[in-house]
């Protein structure tokens, strides 16, 4: 009996300690698969991100913002930058690029059907408005008569700039018109006699020294470090005038495309914007 007490003593000493073999492979296997599960959470593929803009505001967006967003999530990310408006989707639908980030949704539409492509809006990002600078009038109530506004002398700058003095109140345009196809000629009402003229978007500043308004894009006064609260007013962005993220449609659902949307909804991206460029766009 003695002999096999000793068996049954021998034996759960065993049992014992193969459970405690066997929880502590269990506890290994489940550290290893919490260790999978965390990184499957980031990219882990070592995967390069080529993100493409043109030289600007949102180059600095790109790589002050968006870079840091995406490397937070594993993302290495190569920027391409660009001289002109046409290579960055015409590079995207090849397949050169992943994405890019630099046109507004109307002239997203506008490419897409006149060059057959389909490129899509991924998100929406903090964008670049219109406002109205004086260096001499503190409010559009004290606009005197004659006063003479620079606005940006491009087709749609023009169209925007119309249409924002429109939205102020200052002059009214003809209703038929096309919302971004108008021209000074097509003012209906100018109760101001405002003297209205197109220059160089570039001149838009230094215009300020000869006139007495100018409306400039936020991104002019932001690389040139003057302060947006300055402006008398700012322009209302519709949908078709925000700056937006793009990819191919084909890849709307690829796993980059969430990583990207995700880097513009972080904390970090956020606080970018918010730090270097002032929160244009909130």
């Amino acid at each position: 009996m003695k002999n096999a007490a000793n068996m049954m003593g021998y034996s759960s000493f065993f049992e014992r300690n193969d459970w405690k073999t066997m929880k502590m492979k269990i506890l290994g296997l489940l550290t290893i698969f919490g260790i999978l599960l965390t990184g499957c959470s980031q990219n882990e593929s070592n995967e390069t991100l080529k993100i493409g803009t043109t030289e600007g505001i949102y180059a600095q967006v790109v790589d002050k913002a968006l870079v840091p967003a995406l490397k937070e999530q594993g993302y290495k990310v190569e920027v391409v930058k660009y001289g002109d408006l046409i290579e960055p989707n015409t590079e995207l639908a090849e397949g050169e690029i992943d994405a890019n980030l630099f046109q507004q949704n109307i002239y997203l539409t506008q490419f897409n059907e006149e060059y057959d492509l389909s490129i899509v809006s991924l998100s929406e990002v903090p964008s670049v408005g219109l406002g109205l600078y004086s260096n001499s009038i503190t409010s559009i109530d004290d606009i005197p008569n004659g006063a003479l506004i620079t606005i940006p002398n491009d087709e749609l700058g023009t169209a925007r700039a119309l249409r924002f003095l429109e939205q102020q109140g200052l002059l009214a345009l003809d209703s038929n018109a096309n919302a971004f196809d108008v021209n000074e000629q097509q003012i209906e009402n100018n109760p101001k006699n405002l003297q209205i003229q197109p220059v160089l978007t570039s001149q838009l500043i230094a215009s300020l020294t000869s006139g007495d308004l100018a409306v400039i894009p936020d991104n002019y006064i932001i690389v040139n470090e003057m302060e947006l609260a300055d402006a008398l007013a700012e322009e209302e962005l519709n949908e078709e005038l925000k700056y937006v993220l793009t990819v191919k449609e084909e890849d709307l659902d690829k796993e980059f495309a969430e990583a990207l949307k995700e880097a513009v909804q972080s904390k970090t991206f956020k606080k970018a914007i918010k730090d270097e460029f002032q929160g244009f766009g909130e």
